[in-house]
């Protein structure tokens, strides 16, 4: 018992410190391939030998976690020529997804054929009971290790309270922090190794079979209520698919743990064993339903990498379905078909990984040639193109689609494209670029501008003022203003003048003649270098000529400043001034 706990804590301490070491590598090697070659071998050996050190011992489990850690290790490499730094690879979150899965399904099969006495590694009754025992074990160990910190911070924190500092001081060093946890979590493993007889998946297992008459008479009234309210709102929410995906793998997790590991140790009840039966039957439809949403969303935006691992996921849950309803459709022993299913679908899930951290699957070169073919079809405008993607997240296919489109630029028809290109240059983050549902900020004030009549005393408007005045527009503001009045001038009309002289700056009076005849002002004073929305106070007789009239007088007069204790505009009468 000795031995084994210290093999544990010496296997646990060594990942801490290497996870440690990991974070003192010169940035100019972390900033390249090799911290990503480490860091995942050290993942994937450290949490593959204490995995499976209780059940094959020190030697055969650090040869099979350090074989599992080189390929794995390798496959991530490969994956990351296909972006132009390791970081850009790793914040693709299905490419960690690939590799989690690389590295974590295997491991079962590795112990089931190093356990001497077994059948080898397709041993369904080992790869379920240690695919569990596994997870039972980490979350118990990683509890122990909140458990651990918990103590030791409130531990410092009472010496702190007469004055002994030394251990809050420690706990504060990075090395400190990585060996702690090392260690706790090395511990926590060896003794729930060792208990278990009391910690095991058997009371997690019986509790979640309890759940499987609950999800199937929900899976059941959902289709039942499909043909009454209709596939239209399907849809239309918020991840729809991702809602259906959740529920089928749910409901594969139900059916594997209804049949368990064997015939033995299989639900008998007849609620239990029938929910499971009906559970595998609708299976089909909840995949096929998640499956022709995603279609829907790919056929009406195209392809991205989230969309490519979406429809992945909807694939393997589909073979689930499809091999599930079959086994229970052969009748007699469909438990046992249900067994060899799992055991042919992680074996595909784990070469679907390798295939995945490979170039035969490149969901970046896949959403990159769909979405350069939308814009080539005109499904796509210049702001809907997802640029920052291709420059940031997309790797290698992003960067020779960006190439492509500064190309295509280069025609003069292409201008706002240009403009997009400008701004991605200079952009340091995707909020630096307006989205695909807004207006660039640029377009909008060269639109206003053209549309608005400027009647200046004191020089041109300057840029923030027309900033400032898309800003407290409505978008489609420059196209009202662009519509005539009967004299066949432009409904919006800006006075730029010094209306207040004792004050430093100008300031800017909007008029604009809204299509129901009414006359809407606005007020604009500069102020160091910004312009700031004021309001426009009418002094006499403003609302005794009508909005058109008023527009028509302006826009063919310069500003007539008159006194009135502080400067006015004065048009036909009415008079205008800007308020403190």
């Amino acid at each position: 018992m000795i031995g084994a706990r210290v093999q544990y804590l010496l296997l646990g301490i060594a990942g801490g410190l290497a996870f440690w070491l990991l974070q003192q590598i010169d940035e100019e090697i972390a900033a390249g391939r090799l911290l990503l070659a480490l860091g995942v071998f050290s993942v994937t050996f450290f949490g593959g030998a204490l995995g499976m050190l209780s059940e094959l011992g020190l030697r055969r489990s650090v040869i099979g976690a350090a074989g599992l850690g080189v390929v794995v290790s390798l496959l991530a490499l490969w994956e990351s020529l296909g972006f132009a730094t390791a970081g850009q690879m790793l914040s693709a979150g299905h490419a960690l997804v690939a590799v989690a899965t690389v590295a974590a399904l295997p491991v079962p099969f590795l112990i089931a054929a190093g356990l001497p006495g077994g059948k080898g590694w397709s041993d369904y009754r080992i790869l379920f009971m240690e695919s569990w025992n596994i997870v039972v074990r980490y979350g118990a160990a990683w509890l122990f290790v909140g458990i651990v910190w918990m103590v030791l911070m409130l531990g410092g924190e009472l010496l702190e309270l007469v004055g002994i500092t030394f251990l809050t001081e420690i706990l504060r060093e990075d090395i400190v922090v990585s060996l702690v946890c090392g260690a706790a979590l090395g511990l926590g493993l060896s003794v729930v190794a060792e208990m278990s007889d009391m910690v095991s998946p058997y009371l997690l297992l019986r509790l979640l079979r309890l759940l499987t008459p609950v999800v199937l008479g929900l899976v059941v009234i959902f289709l039942a209520a499909l043909p009454v309210r209709g596939l239209t709102h399907l849809f239309g929410g918020i991840s729809p698919s991702g809602v259906l995906l959740g529920m089928a793998w749910a409901s594969i997790s139900l059916v594997s743990i209804a049949v368990d590991q064997d015939d033995i140790e299989a639900v008998h009840g007849p609620l239990l064993a029938w929910a499971g039966r009906g559970l595998a039957l609708v299976l089909p439809a909840l995949a096929a339903l998640a499956g022709w949403g995603i279609a829907l969303r790919v056929q009406d935006h195209g392809w991205t990498p989230d969309r490519v691992m979406a429809a992945t996921v909807a694939a393997v849950v589909l073979g689930y379905a499809g091999l599930y309803a079959l086994s229970v459709l052969a009748g007699r022993g469909w438990m046992a078909w249900i067994r060899r299913a799992n055991i042919v679908m992680a074996l595909a899930l784990i070469a679907l990984g390798v295939l995945w951290l490979s170039p035969l699957i490149n969901p970046e070169k896949i959403s990159s040639h769909s979405q350069m073919a939308r814009f080539a079809a005109g499904e796509l405008t210049p702001s809907e193109l997802p640029l920052w993607e291709f420059k940031s997240e997309w790797g290698n296919p992003g960067a020779l689609a960006l190439a492509e489109l500064q190309q295509t630029a280069q025609d003069p028809a292409q201008g706002d494209l240009a403009k997009r290109l400008e701004k991605l240059a200079s952009a340091e983050s995707r909020y630096d670029l307006p989205g695909p549902d807004e207006t660039d900020l640029d377009l909008q004030v060269d639109g206003l501008r053209g549309a608005v009549t400027t009647v200046a005393a004191v020089g041109e408007a300057p840029e923030a003022l027309w900033i400032e005045l898309v800003r407290m527009n409505a978008p489609g503001s420059a196209a009202d203003c662009a519509t005539k009045t009967a004299a066949g001038n432009g409904r919006c009309v800006l006075v730029l003048a010094d209306f207040r002289p004792e004050l430093p700056g100008e300031e800017a009076i909007f008029f604009r003649a809204r299509p129901d005849g009414a006359l809407e002002t606005q007020a604009y004073r500069a102020e160091g270098g910004r312009w700031l929305t004021t309001a426009a106070v009418p002094l006499v007789g403003a609302g005794s000529m009508p909005a058109d009239v008023l527009i028509d007088t302006l826009s063919g007069q310069a500003p007539a400043l008159v006194p009135s204790g502080i400067m006015a505009l004065e048009v036909g009468g009415a008079k205008f001034t800007v308020s403190p």
